[in-house]
């Protein structure tokens, strides 16, 4: 059950107020008489009316930082902080653009469908970049079965990359696209541990890693909407393309980038495995291995 204040309303007179107030009317909220209760599982007793349809009517309720709900003895909070929607690039729009299924019920229904529907709404006004990403390894296939259709289920949605209330703007905006630059581990790494983990290499991963803005995040090379499996002739990291993505602008100069300049790609990734299959730095590593640190 979500907790929050408990008023002198009971549920059926403040469904009855909710049903009764105007669409897009402002209707003033009933101040509760009774302490916020700090137990997670207290009953769910309404002690306002939505005042409207729009993003106040849902802030009511979801502007409150103590907004809680017990599942699985989990605590998940559903506050929204309304400065950081606000100030997102989706700030001007209405809750109901995204969660597309909200349905004016309260409490609301708990089928976690809305949270699919929700991170994938994105695909109503970016039709482009959708298009891109059902062309990419992350698309999901809607007929899979059995031990496939776990693994398609866990693939990310455009909010589980993207974020949700908190977005910010990328188009001419330094500040949105130096953020975006900075979420490698949020946006990649969570999800694939080990290639965050052996990025690592001097001049790339070392360096982004220890906030460098010229270092590269990962989808400065595998790409962003679209990415292929390496091993895919498409795949911007592919041998195939390799001069042409270390060549790109904003990364080396094209004319210095040719296959032999590229081949150090491999090193990206792999440094400690070179490491160990080097002789000459296993040598020295032993001789000094009692102060040598990697």
């Amino acid at each position: 059950m979500t907790s929050r204040a408990r008023g002198t309303w009971g549920h059926a007179r403040a469904v009855a107020l909710f049903r009764a107030a105007p669409a897009f009317g402002q209707a003033p909220s009933v101040v509760a008489t009774r302490p916020a209760s700090t137990v997670p599982t207290a009953g769910y007793d309404l002690d306002f009316t939505l005042p409207t349809q729009s993003k106040s009517g849902c802030l009511v309720c979801h502007g409150d930082p103590d907004l809680v709900r017990l599942k699985a003895g989990k605590i998940t909070s559903y506050h929204v902080p309304a400065d950081q929607y606000g100030s997102s690039v989706h700030g001007s729009q209405q809750c109901v653009a995204c969660h597309l299924d909200f349905a004016y019920k309260l409490p609301h229904d708990t089928d976690a469908a809305w949270q699919l529907t929700a991170k994938t709404a994105c695909r109503n006004c970016h039709d482009e970049q959708f298009i891109a990403f059902g062309k990419g390894v992350h698309q999901r296939a809607v007929d899979a079965t059995g031990t496939r259709a776990s693994i398609e289920a866990a693939k990310p949605l455009c909010g589980d990359c993207h974020g949700s209330h908190g977005i910010q703007k990328l188009t001419d905006s330094k500040p949105g696209q130096a953020a975006m630059h900075a979420s490698g581990w949020q946006v990649c790494g969570r999800c694939h541990q080990d290639y965050w983990d052996s990025y690592d290499d001097y001049y790339h991963g070392a360096a982004y890693k220890r906030g460098a803005e010229d270092a590269p995040a990962c989808w400065d090379c595998h790409g962003w909407h679209d990415i292929r499996p390496s091993k895919e002739r498409g795949s911007r990291v592919s041998e195939a393309n390799l001069v042409e993505t270390c060549g790109q602008e904003g990364c080396h100069k094209r004319s210095t980038v040719d296959e032999e300049f590229a081949s150090y790609a491999y090193a990206i990734h792999n440094k400690r495995a070179l490491k160990r299959e080097n002789p000459v730095y296993q040598a020295i590593r032993s001789l000094f291995r009692f102060i040598w640190k990697d």
